[in-house]
């Protein structure tokens, strides 16, 4: 097929609404599928390929960006990238702790928050269920 049958594709796909999943506990609806950041948004070097996939993945409707701090510097590229393109307010935030003890978990979200330039998470997880009593618990009495 020739160009012109690719580009039709993706005009069809894109004027599909994306689907969406409500939150049960606010009943936000957010995209069922989002960004993921391990690898490609570790890097040091130039960050126009990964400032061109935030661009477009907001443009076309995109919002939910996943990262962690077991992912290098995926949480720090994702918020320069977010602030420079001011998108920030348009994402749906999520990311982990994964370190043992409260005081450390702590920390480690704080963090978080600073490297993604926000005040607030959208959703914080607990990575691969380490020390997950301690973090649930301090989740529970937190505004993370």
């Amino acid at each position: 097929m020739g160009s012109s049958g690719r580009g039709t594709r993706a005009a069809a796909s894109a004027a599909q609404p994306l689907v969406t999943r409500a939150i049960p506990s606010s009943g936000e609806t957010i995209p069922a599928v989002g960004l993921g950041t391990w690898q490609t948004f570790d890097t040091r070097g130039g960050l126009d390929a990964q400032r061109e996939v935030l661009r477009r993945f907001v443009a076309h409707g995109g919002r939910v960006v996943d990262a962690s701090p077991m992912y290098g510097r995926a949480e720090a590229v994702v918020g320069e990238l977010a602030a420079e393109l001011q998108v920030a307010d348009k994402l749906f935030l999520a990311t982990k702790v994964w370190t043992s003890g409260r005081d450390a978990g702590v920390a480690q979200m704080e963090e978080s928050l600073r490297r993604l330039r926000t005040k607030k998470l959208d959703l914080m997880q607990v990575h691969n269920l380490v020390d997950w009593r301690a973090h649930l618990a301090t989740l529970r009495a937190s505004s993370f």
